[in-house]
């Protein structure tokens, strides 16, 4: 066996502490994608065609990068212990961080921005976001055919200058160009019914809240990538940029699960007309309890067919005697609608007056 001779720092930790860290946390985090993912098969499994698709797919881009990192992570610190030149290596890394950061972060901000167009009405809102998701998704894909061909992390900064700069600094950007825009939007669509507004708050929290996570992430990975240009501490984030964006569309999604004690469900109330919400989203679902018919009907909204109707084996949706709108609805079963205001007199109309 041949024994090779190699010089190295007296301190490791700055060349190998950030990739290592970087892999730990995309492990750990494709874990909690795992477990969403898992809970959303198993919650909604009346979501459309796409949107299905669309979760699975990214399941899967974060699956096939999880098995690059991991190749990644084998040959720096077991194959090449030791071995300066394997540490500094962009080895695969070039296709599973910039590459499919950018694919997953330019399809999670198209498809916020869709909904968003859908809930605003403005097909203009729509087409800005996608340009600066399009254009920073390219940019990442640039930049990883930069990283190919350069090879090393430690020239990175100033051969991949301009790419790396517009994929994250862009990124940033239509981060928070969503989160502010669904606030000012849900914070329109105002009603006095109590658990829809809750509903409202809800999503708005969210949004904000996982927004601004993936805002700060690229913003902290851009600015250690211009900091330290011959280091890669920024590797240790942008290691963990898809996973933050899969893992915050799933939040979103699966937020909408409820778990209420369904026997408490026929309990009566002050509330002649009580809603108990048992989901948000695209398909939303709640019992309208009505005590004065004594009747409890199941509805479900789906936002994406745009329709309305009452679920399977429940009685005929029943309302008081001034609801002649909801009277017409029990008639035909299933009502067409159109964006979230419609959603929102839905829910006004079976509330009490």
């Amino acid at each position: 066996m041949a024994t090779v001779t190699e010089t190295l720092p007296a301190d490791m930790a700055p060349l190998a502490g950030p990739l290592l860290l970087g892999y730990l946390f995309n492990w750990g985090l494709y874990g909690v994608l795992s477990c969403q993912v898992y809970v959303y098969h198993m919650a909604f499994p009346n979501d459309g065609r796409f949107t299905r698709g669309f979760v699975y797919a990214i399941y899967l881009l974060e699956t096939a990068q999880t098995i690059l990192v991991t190749h990644d992570a084998f040959n720096a610190y077991a194959k090449g212990f030791g071995n300066i030149e394997a540490l500094g290596s962009a080895q695969l890394e070039w296709v599973a961080v910039p590459i499919f950061s950018g694919i997953v972060s330019c399809a999670v901000q198209m498809y916020y921005g869709y909904r968003l167009s859908l809930l605003s009405g403005s097909r203009l809102l729509w087409l800005a976001i996608s340009v600066i998701a399009l254009t920073q998704g390219v940019s990442a894909i640039v930049q990883g055919v930069q990283a190919f061909f350069i090879g090393n992390f430690a020239d990175l900064a100033s051969k991949a200058f301009v790419s790396c700069t517009i994929w994250l600094a862009g990124s940033a950007l239509c981060d928070v160009i969503i989160a502010v825009a669904m606030t000012i939007v849900l914070l329109r669509k105002d009603t006095q019914d109590p658990s829809t507004r809750a509903m409202v708050s809800r999503v708005i929290r969210l949004v904000v809240e996982t927004g601004c996570l993936t805002a700060i992430a690229a913003t902290i990975d851009i600015t250690l990538f211009l900091s330290f240009t011959h280091n890669s501490y920024h590797g240790c984030v942008a290691l963990t940029l898809a996973k933050l964006y899969s893992n915050s569309l799933l939040v979103i999604f699966n937020s909408r699960l409820r778990i209420h004690d369904i026997q408490k469900l026929g309990t009566s109330t002050k509330d002649p007309a009580a809603l108990t919400t048992l989901m948000t989203g695209a398909t939303v679902s709640f019992v309208h309890r009505n005590d004065l018919t004594r009747r409890q009907t199941a509805v479900s909204i789906n936002m994406d067919n745009e329709t309305i109707s009452t679920m399977p084996d429940t009685p005929a949706l029943r309302s008081r005697p001034e609801d002649k709108d909801v009277e017409k609805w029990a008639e035909t079963d299933v009502i067409p609608i159109s964006g979230m205001d419609s959603f929102l007199q839905v829910r006004q109309s079976l509330s009490p007056t």
